[in-house]
Parts: C-alpha cells; structure tokens; sequence
C-alpha cells in the first residue's frame, strides 16, 4: 500500500528530490567554490546549509514541502467519491492512515536524507571532515529532520478538520502559526501598551512560543541544531508535539464523516468556536503590523484598526464557511463575539486593568534587586557578554541593599504617576525638566527564582545617591566593573588612551603588566563612590586576551566565554581578543604613579600644537539653541562650513588660532558611571600632525 501511493504520487518524490538535490549538495559545492574567509567561520555555517538555519529558502523549501506531502496524501477524503471508495475496500481506516502518513513521510524524509548525505560528502571532499564538523552536521540533521516530522503531523491534523484542500491548506497554515501568533501577542502588546514593560529578556510567552507551536518549534529545531544547542527539552517537545498531533489525527480521522467531503469544516459544530479562536487575536496581530509599517503615533489607531480588521475576518471566514455573500450574517453572534473580544483586550490594556505599570512586589517576597540605569550599556564592555544576557539587568545588588533599590523603584512608580515615563526621557521631545531624569530597568527576584523586570524614569539625583550606596560595597564593585571578570594572568598586553583619544601599546614587561594591573585593582576597590559618579574618567587602559575560540588559553576559556564586545582590535591577531573601558578616574593614585613610573603620562588637555584641523558636526538643535554661537563668531575667515537642510552645521578649522578657539570651546564627551551622553548630538574629528585621526563626541567645556 505504501508502495503503490508513493507511485502515485511520484511528482512529488520527484519534486522533492530536484529541488533538495540543487538548494543542499548543488549549492554546497557552489558556495565552496567560492568562499574565501577562515575555517572558524566556515564551520560555523555549514551546518545551517544542512537544514536552513543558514539560508531561509531552504527552510521554507522544507517546510512547504511537508505541508505539500500530507495535502496530496490525504487529499482523497474531500471527495466523496474517492472517500466512499476507499473506504469500502476491506481495509481497516487506521491502515489506510498508517499507509499514507507513511509514505507521505517517506517522500520528503528520504530525499532529505539523501541530500543531506551528499552535502556532507561534498563538505569533505572540499575541507575535509573534522570530528567537530561531523558532530555538528549530523545535529543539523537530525534537527532538519525532526523540523519536518513536525510540521508534517501539523499539517496531518489540520486537514483532518477540513472537507475541501483550500481549506484544508488554510487550516494547515492556522494550526502551524496561529499558537505562534497567539503566544507572541501578549508580549507585542504588553510593549505597545505598558510604559514600564522591558523586553531584552526574552518574555515566558515568547519563551513558550518556541516549544508550544509548530512554527516556533521548526525554527527552534533548525536554529539550535545547526548552532550545535540541540537540547533534551527541545527534542522531546519535537517528539511529543508530532506524536499529539499524529495521535490527534488518527482519532478524528476514524471518526471522519463521509458527508464532511466538499465542507469546508469537517465537524460544524466547531465553526463557531474556531470563527471566534482564529479572529480575535489574528486581528489584533494585523492591527499591531499595520501600526509598525505606519509608523503610527500613539495607541489610539489601533482600536479602529482592530474593529476593521476583526470584521473583515468575519466575513472572511463566514464566506469561506458557506460561499454565499448571502449567508455573511447568518453568524452573526460569533461576528458579534470575536469583534467584542478584541476590543474587550485592548481596552484591558489600554487602561491597564491588570495594574502592570504600577505593580512592585510586596517587599517581604523580594529575595534581591538589580539595577540597569541605561548609561551602563554604552559605559561598560563586559568579556563574557552571554551571562549578561542571562543574567538580565547585570547583577542582584548584595541583600542589605535591598531596601535602598525598593525605595528607589517606587520613586520610579511615582514618577510615571506624574506622567515621566521612560519613553519620554528617552524621546526627541522638548521638556525643560527632561534631562534631569535618566531611565533605569529593575529586577525583583521573588522566590522560586521567577525574575519581574520594570524600567521606570528616574531623577538623576536619585539615582546618584543610590548608586553612591550600592558602590560603597566591594562585592557590588567586583560585579559591576569588567575588570573583575577577567583572569589578570592571562593579560598578554595593555594599551592606554587619553584624552588625544590615540591609543599607544604600553612597552611593558609581565612583571610591570601585572603590578599596574594591580594598582588598578586596588584603585577600584579604595577610592570613594563618589567618584564613580560624579567624576569623568581621564582615559582607558585595554587589556589583550587570548581568544578561547582561537585556541587561546585553556585556562582563560574556563572562566569566559568565546563572544566578547572588543572595543578595538588588531584583525591581524586572531588569537588575541581586546577588552577596552577601564576607565581612568582622577583619584586613581597608584594607577596614575605606576604610568608615569613607566614613562606613560595622561594628557588632559589637547595641545593646539598638536593638531592639523578640526572638523565639527553641529546638530541641527544645537545650531538651533545657540550653545556655540560666540565660538562660531570668533572663527577666523580660513574656517569653513557647510549647513545641511535640517539645518545641522559642519566647521572644519585648519588655522592654528582657529584650533585653539575650538579647543577652548569643547571637551571630548566623558560622563560618569550615569552620564550616558543620551543628549549629545555632536561629533568632531580632530587631525593630528602624526597623521592620526580621532573622532568621539563632544559637549561644552562646562562639566556638569
């Protein structure tokens, strides 16, 4: 039976086969051809060619094909006729379903295997085929395998609810993306609506989508086995996912009604429900994309957008149900429900029903508190960036500080109360009292280890004195600062800017390394907090590390991980990955003695003797607001300047008078720890007469 259906259907096997064959060994051998980076990378990438995790096209190949092999296969049960047939024969109906989900599955995993096979032989016969390439490829494969063995029981089901292949090919599509859809729209709305919603980590819903629907779980398969991140929990979700909905199959394909053949739902008495399932968050999902591809201000589009587009799928589904424009009333209650219900959800967080914004933890249920002020993520580089990532708003202040960061959240509660949101802090929009609040994301670990995360706006002088508190400890200081998260032994070299902003490798021996770094150890750990925070840095050291990706340090690769945030880098080196922003602060004694012991001294002032030109880049507000009018108007007639049509200004001075004037007038841009230069617009290149060039952004001579 299996056999005689394969025959069949053999367009397909044939399809199948022509199309894997030219988008998986074809295009291997093409690529390869032609490829000219490192083996690093290409190691990397090759796994994905295996199940489209490195090209789309052939995930969507793979997908559509199995949607293609359960519709053809069992495409016999929205005929009548073909139905009664089949079913008069002496053969029991589980046989007939085993036979062809069987075959089906057959016609797309065999010459996927295939395939595969032959890319891999092509892979080795170009580079050849380490124990890490092979281990990788059969991953991708068996996650390429699994992906289609999902989304064809997927596509099994949904056809078994149906009574005609165009519907059957919607249901199809319904059942793989709508709980997709669904789980992910909580999360879209929670950001559209909520001021204090945060959304680096990556939500539950979001998290859930990725193993409770077929469409996340075929790209959670195909991303994490070409990565080699294949887990248990993944495969078993696979495994259980296309088990239910085989299982889920065969029951409704026993039960299957003859007179379902040429319907458009197989069982009616669901056409309500499914109407109202598949309409109310399918219409807040397209209100929510028209409002992206707009750009559109505000929420209040989406509640017309959302009655709009709720009543046309009403209408869709009622002429899709019955074909008769004359019968799109008929089900009028479900209409009547599905736009309700829609509204009914928007209206809930519209007015934030739920107290989302507002919510803070009893303080009794809080087991500790992070704090992420937005200044962090451009002010410090961390080697192991994965862990900041996962650990969310960087690190859980030590538990006596607890109370300190509670107070200053309910600040931030306060603060939105009074309409200072986040989104207006961070906004282009004119407020006199704006710059004087910074923008802050929280993290309550509550017990059982469940992490509730809020971003508020705060008052700068709040957020300054709280820092001051939490810096006063030295396990805090030793999570914040990148330093800490580094192996000092492993340091094979130091560098050092200043204010020229040129770095200069420092000539130093190991034992002089390891003392500066020593000193500055020390100096981070004794000076006061204050320092931290109301100070400027007056340059960085970087430190070069070996590159665990690279076959640096054995020792250093237990301690970090291979994906780091270089400020700068030799591409030349490949096996020495750089840290840069350890920042230099005035109070740093031993640090600073050390340097000028070594012969290295910090400049703090930028020598008009040094310098070829000046080119500055004035943005339009700042041209608007006059800040550098008197300097503009002392520049001599040798400047030049070119306005923009959004009135934004550039100057290029040459002129060693002009060169002073300007220097006098502007510092390089360098806040502390809660100055993050989110109101700087202007950026300057300086030329020096060593024939280097400098560029950073820049503020008024006045330190705030």
């Amino acid at each position: 039976m299996i056999r005689k259906d394969i025959r069949h259907r053999g367009w397909l096997a044939a399809l199948s086969c022509i199309v894997l064959f030219l988008m998986m060994p074809v295009y291997t051998m093409l690529y390869l051809s032609t490829y000219t980076g490192s083996s690093s990378e290409l190691i990397e990438y090759l796994p994905g060619l295996l199940n489209g995790a490195s090209r789309q096209y052939l995930a969507l190949v793979i997908a559509l094909l199995s949607v293609f092999a359960a519709l053809t296969g069992f495409g016999y049960i929205h005929s009548r006729e073909k139905l009664d047939f089949f079913h008069s024969l002496p053969v029991k109906r589980g046989s007939w379903f085993v036979s062809v989900y069987l075959s089906g599955l057959i016609i797309v995993l065999l010459p996927y295997v295939i395939c595969s096979a032959l890319t891999i032989i092509v892979s080795a016969a170009d580079m050849g085929m380490s124990a890490q390439l092979a281990g990788r490829s059969a991953e991708a494969f068996l996650g390429g395998a699994l992906a289609i063995f999902v989304i064809y029981s997927a596509g099994t089901f949904a056809l078994m609810l149906t009574g005609k292949t165009v519907t059957g090919l919607l249901a199809a599509l319904t059942v793989i993306a709508y709980p997709f859809i669904t789980l992910t729209l909580l999360t879209a709305l929670e950001s559209v609506f909520y001021k204090t919603f945060w959304d680096e980590i990556t939500p539950l819903s979001s998290r859930l989508a990725d193993y409770l629907s077929p469409l996340g779980l075929f790209m959670t398969l195909l991303e994490a086995s070409a990565a080699g991140r294949l887990s248990i929990a993944v495969l078993a979700a696979a495994v259980l996912m296309s088990a239910l909905f085989t299982a889920g199959a065969v029951l409704l394909y026993r039960i299957y009604p003859s007179e379902a053949a040429g319907t458009a739902i197989a069982f009616p008495v669901i056409s309500p429900a499914v109407k109202v399932i598949i309409c109310i968050p399918t219409a807040l999902y397209i209100s929510l994309m028209i409002k992206n591809m707009m750009i559109l201000d505000g929420n209040g589009w989406l509640f017309p957008l959302t009655l709009l587009a709720a009543a046309i799928l009403c209408a869709v589904i009622d002429f899709i149900y019955t074909t008769d424009l004359r019968l799109l009333l008929k089900s009028w209650r479900s209409s009547l429900i599905s736009v309700a219900g829609a509204m009914l959800i928007l209206c809930f967080f519209q007015f934030d029903l739920s107290g989302y914004d507002t919510y803070i933890p009893e303080k009794s249920r809080v087991e500790s508190i992070s704090f992420l002020p937005d200044p962090f993520s451009g002010h410090f580089t961390y080697p192991d960036t994965e862990d900041l990532s996962v650990s969310g708003p960087v690190y859980f202040a030590p538990g006596d500080m607890t109370d300190t960061l509670y107070d200053l959240a309910q600040s931030g509660i306060d603060n939105l109360e009074d309409g200072i949101t986040p989104q207006y802090v961070l906004s282009d929009a004119d407020g006199t009292d704006k710059n004087s609040y910074i923008t802050a994301v929280f993290g309550y670990k509550l017990p059982g280890g469940r992490i509730v995360t809020r971003q508020y706006a705060l008052k700068y002088s709040d957020a300054a004195a709280a820092l001051e508190t939490l810096l006063a400890s030295r396990e805090y200081r030793q999570q914040l600062f990148p330093f800490f998260h580094i192996d000092k032994s492993s340091v094979t070299a130091v560098s050092m800017a200043d204010v020229y902003g040129v770095w200069q490798d420092m000539k130093l021996t190991e034992e002089q390394r390891q003392a500066l770094l020593d000193a500055y150890e020390s100096d981070l750990l004794s000076v006061g907090a204050d320092t931290f925070v109301r100070e400027s840095p007056l340059g960085e050291l970087a430190v070069d590390l070996p590159d665990p990706s690279q076959g640096g340090s054995e020792e250093f690769a237990a301690d970090t991980t291979a994906s780091y945030n270089a400020g700068f880098s030799d591409p030349g080196d490949s096996l020495t990955v750089t840290l840069t922003q350890l920042y230099l602060y005035p109070e740093f004694t031993d640090t600073f003695a050390l340097l000028e012991d070594y012969g290295y001294t910090i400049r703090t002032r930028i020598d008009p003797a040094d310098v070829s030109g000046i080119t500055l880049h004035l943005s339009s507000d700042t041209v608007q607001n006059g800040v550098y009018s008197d300097m503009l108007s002392g520049l001599s007639d040798t400047a030049e300047t070119f306005v923009y049509d959004d009135s934004s200004l550039d100057v290029t001075v040459s002129d060693e008078k002009d060169v002073s004037l300007v220097l006098k007038y502007i510092a390089p841009y360098s806040g502390g720890l809660l100055d993050g230069g989110s109101n700087i617009y202007d950026y300057m290149d300086i030329r020096y007469k060593d024939g280097e060039v400098y560029g950073q952004s820049f503020s008024p001579r006045a330190v705030r």
